[in-house]
């Protein structure tokens, strides 16, 4: 159930009797912007520490833990052309909880939380608290350099940011960068939270045994005014390039990190958005794959070797973890499973099995109200509400041809290789 609540503000409400919890998300949607990206990071940090009734984590927590443990929290999403403040929110459906005699049930009790997060922060003097601040800028800072202890996620933006050249909120972390943090000051987290409340579209999502007036009910309570519609749609759009580029960078690794970067201009509202979606599961998306059978089993090229098609970005990557000295070896081959599929080599037995694999996981996805939640942010910003059954029968229309013109239409963009020195990987056993 979609309703506007008011302009720029959006419920989706999915009610369901199958939870012992009830769920709820809230998300914050803004245009992308390399200049934002990482004060609104930063401000999320912030606004999931404390507020002015709850001052310091620990008050939180303890307010969390009377609500029967609840779970909380704000995180950041990029989503195509726009970045998300998203808060989340998970309380127990009371009519299960024999001994609850509290007068206000706790979904009402979890939308005051979220209500007092965001409306009524922890401001001292008009202004964030410094030690808050300045702490949670500290946490921040630390996470975005831990990431680069993965170097697979370090392979991966560097692939971004050869892919993305010149747009760097594309190529940029959901978390920002090092260098804006470090120069950011309360001032300026406090104009990101007033442009926040002031002008991003909202989308409440609620999942559980509620009733619509229930929600509407709690969010009248919420002092959100009416902003702009967005008129922006959230695809990001590019020319592909005509010459590859490359890349590579020594590292202290054992495993070589090698990452290909591919366009497929083709995004969640096109017609062609499940037959890419299968595509991409029989190239490489999916244990069955190509790319998991040919190149990591059969040829042992690869320590792992998978595909991912982000249909907001138009973009498909693939990752492998290799032996330095098989670079090329490995190109070749992954090469070999994308030509054999713009050949219409795919076997009606592999699509098969693909497109079950497809649709078990999407039914799989019935089971988490998470992942209900996320979706319905999706459906809003592309506006497709499509039932199961219709996804479900699009799916089995699904053919090899299908699978063939779409393969048709990607293009090799960027590489790059994250290697140790050149003996590193000599003796290495796959795994």
């Amino acid at each position: 159930m979609h309703v506007r609540i008011r302009d720029g503000v959006t419920l989706d409400l999915l009610p369901t009797k199958k939870f012992k919890t009830i769920g709820i998300k809230v998300d914050f949607v803004a245009p992308l912007q390399a200049t934002a990206i990482t004060a609104r990071a930063l401000l999320a940090q912030v606004l999931e520490t404390s507020t002015a009734e709850y001052p310091t984590q620990t008050a939180l927590a303890r307010q969390l833990s009377r609500l029967y443990g609840a779970s909380f929290g704000i995180s950041v999403v990029k989503l195509g052309t726009k970045h998300v403040i998203r808060l989340t929110c998970s309380v127990v459906d009371e009519q299960y909880l024999a001994q609850y005699q509290d007068a206000m049930p706790l979904f009402e009790r979890g939308m005051a939380l979220l209500q007092a997060v965001l409306f009524a922060p922890l401001l001292p003097n008009g202004n964030f608290d410094p030690t808050t601040f300045t702490q949670q800028r500290q946490n921040l800072l630390t996470a975005i350099k831990s990431l680069d202890d993965d170097k697979q996620y370090l392979a991966n933006r560097r692939l971004q940011e050869l892919l993305f050249t010149g747009q760097p909120a594309q190529a940029m972390s959901a978390l920002g960068d090092v260098t804006t943090l470090g120069e950011l000051t309360a001032n300026d987290i406090l104009a990101t939270y007033h442009e926040m409340l002031a002008h991003d579209a909202v989308h409440v999502a609620v999942i559980g045994d509620v009733s619509e007036q229930r929600v509407t009910t709690a969010l009248a309570a919420w002092p959100l005014v009416e902003r702009l519609e967005p008129t922006t749609e959230p695809y990001y759009r590019w020319t592909a390039r005509s010459q590859v580029q490359t890349g590579d960078d020594e590292a202290p690794v054992v495993q070589a990190k090698l990452n290909l970067a591919y366009q497929l201009p083709i995004y969640r509202s096109d017609a062609d958005f499940l037959p890419a979606v299968v595509f991409n599961a029989a190239f490489g998306g999916t244990p069955l794959s190509l790319l998991f059978t040919n190149v990591r089993e059969k040829a042992s090229l690869a320590y792992y070797a998978s595909s991912d098609y982000n249909p907001f970005t138009g973009a498909l990557t693939v990752q492998t973890g290799i032996q330095a000295q098989n670079q090329e070896r490995v190109i070749a081959i992954v090469t070999e499973q994308l030509q054999a599929l713009q050949a219409g080599k795919l076997s009606t037995e592999l699509l098969a099995e693909v497109k079950a694999s497809l649709l078990n996981a999407r039914l799989a996805s019935l089971d988490s109200p998470q992942r209900q939640l996320t979706g319905a942010l999706n459906s809003g910003l592309t506006h497709l509400q499509e039932p199961l059954t219709h996804w479900q029968e699009k799916l089995a229309q699904v053919t090899v041809a299908d699978v063939q013109r779409v393969a048709q239409q990607v293009s090799l963009q960027a590489t790059y290789c994250l290697h140790g020195k050149e003996t590193g990987d000599a003796n290495e056993t796959r795994v």
